[in-house]
């Protein structure tokens, strides 16, 4: 099937990360005064570097094997995006939120996803214009 690669899977799962990245980021701003409240952290990085390290150390520059293909993809959509509370507070209210970080973090996200999409489209492109015998 077509988009069905390694790569596509990878750009997949790094969409899912940072997209629940940023629900976590928007919550924790939202949630900033509310005592008690525990920032949300979510990691997907070290699931997909873990992912990719096998893959490097599983090739055998035989990437034609569509069992092994499969497989991959497999494990790539399966890997975790740890969500999980935040540092204790050195604040009264038990609060660990601070905005300007959240601000930031939210930021760099956005850029992140923007950049994921892009890669995504421009794979697409690449492959239509193989497609179309580079027309």
């Amino acid at each position: 099937m077509i988009g069905d690669s390694i790569t596509t899977a990878l750009y997949q799962k790094a969409l899912d990360g940072t997209w629940q990245r940023e629900k976590a980021i928007s919550n924790n701003i939202a949630n900033s005064e509310t005592p008690g409240y525990k920032a949300i952290r979510v990691n997907f990085e070290d699931a997909l570097k873990s992912e990719m390290n096998k893959l490097r150390s599983g090739s055998n520059s035989n990437d034609s094997d569509f069992i092994d293909k499969m497989d991959s993809i497999q494990s790539i959509n399966n890997s975790n995006i740890d969500v999980y509370e935040g540092a204790t507070s050195s604040r009264l209210d038990e609060n660990n939120v601070d905005l300007e970080s959240e601000n930031i973090d939210m930021s760099k996200s956005v850029l992140q996803y923007y950049y994921l999409v892009r890669g995504v489209s421009d794979s697409y492109s690449r492959l239509k214009t193989a497609i179309n015998g580079g027309k």
